[in-house]
């Protein structure tokens, strides 16, 4: 792929903070909490008995990406932000807003800024109603007086006691598996990347399966891009086939691929790729 980086933005923790991490960069595309891999020192390969999994070589794993480069050079001058007023508040929170809110409730220190490129109407329209109102800080991003992004960062406190609360109520239960423990991996090690054999995974179907799909598929899927998620005290081990998250985006998933740190065998990121 002509437009891959041996970079990638990560915008969570420390407030509203940039980091770049040595890592294929993709294209972000509504998900901004991306695994923080590093891969400097040579290691061999780790194998993997396990049979519901299939290893996939990097250029393998290069060819589920469409081969664009749309990053462009963008003219400083061209650049505006208007920030949008958040006055208004909800008292509650959607299964979308919750997927992307949870991590900045269940880890104190994490603080987490959401960034949504050339969204749809439909999509532009599910953030308007159901996110920003629990958001502090929203502006968006026009290039040359074109909508480009909207920002979301600072999750109201009101917003935040709510997410506690559908926690607590066991709320979408992919939440709970996906942060499994308060302490984030960040070991450095090889990179290995593994396809998960649909037929080999029970699909389970949640009430909150088809806001989730929607989202994805009208987000992500729609420009051929993978929804992508950072789980935390994920090992890859035979009952991790079982996870609740894996079997839930499974129900309407194309092709799920994990990306593993063999140091220790932490899944340091979940690639979900659906028909556009």
């Amino acid at each position: 792929m002509s437009n891959i980086l041996k970079t990638l933005l990560i915008v969570i923790s420390g407030g509203v903070v940039f980091f770049l991490r040595k890592y294929k960069r993709r294209r972000q595309n509504g998900w901004t909490l991306y695994a923080p891999l590093e891969q400097d020192f040579v290691s061999e390969p780790k194998e993997y008995t396990l049979k519901w999994i299939e290893e996939l070589n990097e250029k393998q794993f290069d060819s589920l990406f469409e081969d664009s480069d749309d990053d462009g050079e963008l003219q400083i001058n061209a650049l505006e932000f208007k920030t949008i007023k958040s006055a208004d508040s909800l008292n509650e929170m959607s299964e979308i807003c919750f997927l992307y809110a949870a991590p900045d409730v269940i880890y104190e220190d994490h603080h987490s800024a959401l960034v949504f490129q050339d969204v749809t109407p439909w999509v532009l329209e599910i953030i308007m109603m159901e996110m920003v109102p629990h958001y502090k800080v929203v502006k968006e991003l026009y290039i040359e007086d074109k909508f480009k992004e909207i920002q979301l960062s600072d999750l109201k406190d009101e917003s935040k006691e709510l997410a506690k609360g559908l926690i607590s109520q066991k709320f979408y239960p992919v939440v709970t598996d996906l942060y499994r423990n308060n302490q984030p991996l960040d070991s450095i090690g090889r990179i290995q990347y593994f396809s998960i054999k649909k037929e080999d995974v029970t699909p389970l179907f949640l009430k909150e399966n088809d806001g989730i799909h929607q989202f994805m598929k009208n987000n992500n899927f729609k420009h051929n891009k993978p929804f992508v998620i950072t789980p935390v005290g994920w090992k890859l081990d035979e009952n991790l086939k079982d996870s609740i998250a894996i079997r839930s985006f499974y129900f309407f998933a194309k092709q799920i691929v994990l990306v593993v740190n063999t140091f220790d065998d932490s899944v340091r990121a979940i690639f979900i790729f659906g028909e556009n």
